[in-house]
């Protein structure tokens, strides 16, 4: 048996015929095919707007600053990859960590403690499973922090897209991969327009649009000094049209995956199934001899992972830590990730399951 990767990306030839026909182009940077893929990813996911970038990083840097946060505390989840922590020291906040709820692993609007400083929340929607993103506004009481959504993990998933500003990736290995690249999405048109400066250094008027017409035109203007270069250029986005097209497929294939590892572990004692997740960003189950059990499967050829060691274990981020994590600190130890992406076999998955049954019973 090959090695089997606990993740991996998928491409159609549909899709590499299109990235050759732009890469054949004269134009690879901002241009026509960001902006097609930014008019129909806004109606994919029912937002008035869409503002594509160079990651998901960029895109919550740019949330912030598009609504002007600069100082006062930032609450997000250690149950995620660092984005969502180090966006707010970039723009001089206070980060601190809430605890995560034991069934979605999203954060838990019960462990908030929010007060006046509070200016802005970034929940995750973790592993596909959408955060309580109602939960946190009324966990907020009278204070109205920005709630950006963090949906990296929630492309294509059913009622996502409730948070003040909403955050996308397509990084390599998530639902929807181009080897990276964000969006942020709005129904907001000031701040629209705000973001769409943002996204290149605060210049009024990107270069594709000055290049319109019969010349070029050198005469732009530059208002405000927070902008940074986020913009997603042509070749990125095509392959994100493409990806668009086959999103629906590449979840379906996923589910399918999370539905047979369910059936096939639920009498093992040491496995705890993962909640259901539309998108199944990463096969999380909770086992015991964790560890072990991953050792075991790689001497076999079969790769896992855990999704996620949190920022709060991270000796930068300790500092963060501010209240008590008792789910976080309990659950992340057991958690372990099995494969389970678009391009894994049918044969594949039935070794998998074989192994972790070899190993437990």
């Amino acid at each position: 048996m090959k090695q089997i990767s606990v993740l991996a990306p998928t491409i159609s030839e549909e899709t590499i015929a299109r990235v050759v026909k732009t890469l054949r182009g004269q134009w690879w940077s901002f241009g026509a095919e960001v902006q097609e893929f930014e008019t129909k990813f806004a109606d994919y996911v029912g937002a008035k707007y869409a503002v594509a970038t160079n990651s998901c990083t960029a895109a919550l840097d740019l949330a912030l600053k598009a609504y002007d946060i600069h100082g006062g505390e930032l609450i997000t989840t250690p149950m995620t990859f660092v984005s969502d922590a180090i966006v707010g020291e970039w723009n001089g906040m206070n980060v601190t960590f809430g605890d995560i709820d034991p069934y979605s692993l999203c954060l838990d609007p019960k462990s908030l403690i929010v007060t006046e400083d509070t200016k802005a929340i970034i929940p995750v929607d973790s592993h596909g499973r959408l955060a309580d993103i109602e939960g946190i506004r009324k966990a907020c009481g009278e204070y109205k922090p920005l709630i950006i959504e963090d949906a990296a993990h929630a492309m294509y998933t059913p009622g996502v897209g409730r948070g003040d500003i909403v955050v996308w990736s397509f990084q390599a290995v998530k639902t929807m991969p181009a080897g990276d690249g964000g969006m942020i999405t709005t129904n907001d048109e000031k701040i629209y327009n705000k973001l769409r400066t943002l996204t290149w250094l605060g210049v009024e008027k990107n270069t594709f649009e000055r290049a319109q017409g019969k010349r070029y035109t050198w005469d732009l203007d530059i208002t405000q000094g927070q902008g940074i270069k986020a913009y997603m250029n042509n070749i990125t986005a095509a392959i994100c049209l493409g990806q668009l097209d086959s999103v629906a497929e590449y979840t379906a294939h996923r589910r399918a995956i999370q539905t047979v590892y369910n059936d096939a572990f639920k009498d093992i004692a040491q496995i705890k199934a993962p909640m259901y997740s539309h998108t199944v960003q990463y096969y999380t189950m909770q086992c015991e001899r964790r560890n072990e059990l991953s050792e075991f499967l790689a001497n076999n050829n079969i790769i896992t992972s855990v999704h996620f060691k949190p920022l709060s274990e991270m000796t930068y981020w300790r500092k963060a830590v501010k209240n008590s994590l008792p789910i976080t600190n309990s659950i992340w130890l057991r958690l372990l990730s099995l494969p389970c992406h678009d391009a894994l076999t049918w044969s594949e998955v039935e070794y998998v399951i074989d192994c972790v049954k070899k190993f437990y019973l």
